[in-house]
């Protein structure tokens, strides 16, 4: 996904699609080491929505498409930031990390916000994004959070209120346009460099390293299937594959790995998958897999959660742990970005 801001006396930003963002869902204060930088195109300028008479509000809402209820809602943008962040990551981590999810989420739905020049949710019109995590970004009521925190629903939701409230309105910008806030669960220790999933190079999605993410209890998984049941999932997949049953192993060939060690392809008998197909076959939290034969069984080894792009969220959580703020996170993971106010970044005028 790509972002452009074309200024000459006004100024539009635009989004162009960005490949799934796989996730897991299970003011005063001084919360960051170095200042906000601010990006002004426009001196005093103000995040606001003109009329054709030109009276002005600041803009604060967003249209949101709950899938659960298949109806569009409108939303107070840093409310819908705080249902996305307890959706996103366990409210049991550390503050800073939940500050820096914020400031990701916040980035991601003005990216993609309608009336600011986004292309909204392709899958619903008129929608700026979904709850679906698969397409856009999850979200949960307060209502759903109350089922899944139960008696510390309170505790919880006062701790991300004020992970968002500490960052309200700040956004991840590069060369003056909103980014791909791009995250993850886990990235096996060392993030992917943008091409190496999506094909386009992004200069701030850059491959860094991710420790202390081997505390997380998804960081190495793994699945077994019978040799027949592997043979014939792939070949639902691809019903010309020619696989012996005997030695299967052997017959695995060809495996192109990206330097951080995701599957890029590889030859099953005389079939080319790519490890998204993989991934998919088998439910795999990751395209970062290896084969291995134990009797009638074959087991698939992965390592990591998600795309391996961006944020690692465990990552961001073992920062956190050692004292790093949001903003040294964010910067860490997207490569030369700035933190910004939305308000002093655009003036859209309609």
């Amino acid at each position: 996904m790509k972002y452009a801001i074309y200024g000459i006396s006004l100024i539009f930003f635009s989004l162009i699609i960005l490949p799934s963002i796989i996730v897991f869902g299970f003011n005063s204060h001084k919360t960051s080491s170095t200042p906000a930088s601010e990006v002004k195109l426009i001196d005093g300028g103000k995040l606001v929505k003109l009329d054709n008479l030109g009276n002005t509000d600041l803009y604060h809402t967003v249209n949101v498409f709950i899938t659960n209820q298949n109806k569009i809602q409108k939303m107070d943008l840093e409310e819908y930031v705080k249902g996305v962040v307890a959706a996103e990551m366990p409210a049991e981590f550390e503050i800073e990390a939940l500050k820096a999810q914020a400031v990701a989420a916040r980035t991601y739905v003005l990216s993609k916000e309608i009336a600011l020049g986004g292309k909204g949710c392709d899958l619903h019109p008129g929608a700026d994004v979904c709850t679906d995590s698969e397409h856009c970004q999850a979200w949960q009521s307060e209502g759903e959070l109350k089922e899944k925190w139960g008696k510390n629903f309170d505790k919880y939701y006062a701790k991300i209120s004020q992970a968002v409230e500490d960052t309200k309105g700040l956004v991840l910008v590069y060369d003056d346009a909103l980014i791909v806030p791009a995250y993850h669960a886990i990235s096996g220790g060392k993030t992917e460099n943008s091409e190496d999933v999506w094909q386009s190079k992004i200069p701030y999605l850059r491959s860094v390293v991710s420790p202390g993410e081997e505390a997380a209890s998804k960081y190495k998984t793994t699945v077994i299937v019978s040799k027949e049941e592997f043979i014939n999932k792939l070949k639902q997949k691809e019903p010309s594959l020619k696989l012996d049953n005997s030695n299967i192993l052997t017959q695995i060939k060809d495996v192109e790995r990206t330097q951080v060690g995701h599957v890029k392809s590889l030859k099953i008998g005389n079939i080319t998958f790519n490890g998204k197909d993989i991934k998919e076959i088998f439910n795999l939290n990751s395209t970062n897999f290896s084969f291995e034969a134990q009797g009638n069984n074959i087991v698939i080894t992965v390592i990591g959660y998600g795309h391996g792009v961006g944020m690692s969220q465990y990552g961001a959580n073992a920062m956190a742990k050692q004292g790093k703020k949001f903003d040294e996170i964010l910067k860490y993971y997207y490569t030369g970005i700035e933190i910004v106010k939305i308000e002093n970044l655009l003036k859209i005028r309609y």
